[in-house]
């Protein structure tokens, strides 16, 4: 398996300005060529059951949502869909 895509559903707020940095982060730090879609949609959250931002989708499958993701925890993430 392999990342196609990542999503990233957030607002002006710091903690999805915080989740966006961590991401950015953990992609430099496993060196993946990826690019993160961040978007505040209301429809796209909708779609993905998002009630509270937030919300980290990687392959279309929903992550988590509500809380901001440390870097390491991303990370992991990142590793066990490469």
């Amino acid at each position: 398996m392999y990342i196609e895509k990542i999503l990233l559903l957030g607002g002006e707020d710091e903690d999805s300005l915080n989740m966006l940095t961590n991401l950015r982060n953990a992609i430099l730090e496993l060196d993946l060529d990826l690019s993160i879609k961040y978007t505040n949609n209301k429809g796209t959250m909708s779609y993905y059951g998002v009630m509270t931002l937030p919300a980290l989708i990687v392959n279309n499958k929903l992550i988590s949502y509500g809380e901001v993701l440390s870097q390491k925890k991303i990370v992991e993430i990142l590793k066990e869909n490469i």
